[in-house]
């Protein structure tokens, strides 16, 4: 009668111990899944801060490329100094030596008249332009800003077929109530654009990730 009841106990605890596994199995593994979520969910906002820094990219080359005075497509005249009236995006207040590290000494309205300062764009959920007439455009969750200039040699000459873009971009998510930002991804990429004189085409030769940079080191002009 002892044995038997022996067996039975022994029998009750090796089922609670299997169900234990079984339970401690089935958890790790609800865990697992979880944790892969939400390190995939990282990774898509993370693209999608890509994508909005490939915005600023594709709208400075396709600005650039529209660029006429008169009948004159200012970007694909083959000259150094017809190259200082191209479109440049720089930032607000723009300082005379944001572009002494490629070695142009000073960046003036008058030795390129063109050069615009500008800060954040704003893009809605389907990578279009927010309409800036509306209120709340800073809440839009894809953002992005742009820094462009001239290609040059070592001693500073202006390259013509030659034009770099520095372009960060962030994605924000927002709480349920749209306003409170619950986290932001960002990247930062340089691209080096070839301006093709011929075929009248402004193409992206090679590009790269940078890391984030502040006010300051955005606005510096860097070799690619």
């Amino acid at each position: 009668m002892k044995q038997q009841r022996s067996r039975g106990m022994a029998g009750t605890i090796l089922v609670i111990l299997i169900f234990g596994l079984l339970v401690s199995i089935s958890t790790a593994y609800i865990k697992m899944v979880q944790t892969e979520t939400q390190v995939q969910g990282m990774i898509d906002n993370s693209d999608r801060a890509l994508d909005a820094a490939f915005s600023g990219v594709n709208m400075t080359i396709a600005i650039l490329q529209s660029q006429k005075s008169g009948n004159i497509r200012i970007p694909f005249i083959n000259d150094p100094t017809t190259a200082k009236e191209r479109i440049y995006f720089v930032r607000p207040g723009f300082l005379s030596n944001d572009w002494s590290l490629i070695n142009i000494p000073t960046l003036s309205a008058v030795s390129f008249p063109n050069a615009t300062a500008s800060d954040w764009f704003y893009l809605n959920e389907n990578l279009s332009f927010f309409d800036y007439g509306e209120t709340g455009s800073s809440t839009k969750p894809y953002q992005f800003r742009v820094h462009s200039y001239p290609g040059t040699d070592g001693g500073g000459t202006i390259i013509p077929a030659s034009y770099t873009i520095k372009s960060q971009g962030r994605f924000l998510v927002y709480a349920a109530d749209q306003t409170t930002v619950l986290a932001t991804y960002t990247a930062q990429i340089i691209a080096d654009c070839a301006i093709d004189f011929t075929r009248k085409v402004i193409q992206l030769k090679r590009w790269r990730y940078m890391p984030i940079e502040g006010n300051a080191s955005f606005a510096k002009a860097i070799y690619y």
